[in-house]
């Protein structure tokens, strides 16, 4: 029997744009992913605009509303506690998957390694054609841009770490890849696409110094 995926996505729709944001990434998950293969599960934190599927098109397992927010960091270890799958794939709301991407990670995981990451940098269409025919395992295939918008991993490995540190914020992606316990890759064979920083752009806009501060205050936790 196939090992199930449990995907999980944390959002904070603090605006109309957040929400749309949100609504189209789990849509693109939607339309292209088999729903016998996954599980999602939306923890869906403060949201002053809610996730609408008037139409009943879009595919959530669990949706878990917080009227406290609690946090990116902490909304993945709930989610992680919740998880039915033997596979966790870690997503933010500003990240759209595209055909085959599920597939492609999950057989990087069953060729022996515990965390695999997609390539998310723009690449040229002759690179895109370039990476059709390489085996999956050809060493120009295990390479790509280490993206913390999405990553897979083992639930075995993610205990193993101990999960994300809840007391991170903007930093909380480099402690948890310098704390994993086991064997990683990328790979060039998934591309997606990730709005980078999209999830930051409300602080950064409405107060640049405060941003700052969250920055300089996780690095010191990470240099103590």
């Amino acid at each position: 029997m196939a090992k199930k995926t449990s995907i999980i996505m944390n959002c904070w729709n603090q605006t109309r744009t957040h929400a749309h944001m949100s609504m189209a990434a789990v849509a693109n998950i939607t339309k292209f992913t088999d729903p016998e293969d996954y599980e999602l599960i939306l923890i869906d934190n403060e949201p002053k605009w809610p996730i609408r599927d008037d139409y009943h098109v879009l595919k959530i397992d669990k949706h878990i509303i917080n009227e406290k927010d609690m946090g990116y960091t902490g909304s993945f270890n709930y989610g992680a506690k919740i998880a039915i799958g033997d596979y966790l794939v870690f997503i933010q709301n500003d990240v759209f998957v595209h055909e085959g991407w599920l597939p492609g990670l999950r057989y990087i995981i069953e060729c022996g390694w515990d965390m695999v990451f997609p390539d998310q940098v723009p690449r040229s269409r002759e690179y895109v054609k370039a990476t059709y025919d390489k085996d999956p395992l050809d060493p120009d295939s295990l390479t790509g841009g280490r993206d913390a918008g999405l990553l897979m991993c083992t639930k075995e490995s993610f205990k193993k770490t101990g999960g994300w540190d809840s007391s991170l914020g903007l930093l909380a992606e480099r402690d948890f890849f310098e704390r994993f316990i086991g064997s990683w890759t990328d790979t060039n064979k998934v591309i997606i696409t990730h709005i980078t920083a999209a999830t930051n752009m409300d602080l950064l806009e409405r107060d640049s110094d405060e941003y700052d501060r969250r920055m300089e205050k996780d690095a010191s936790k990470l240099n103590a």
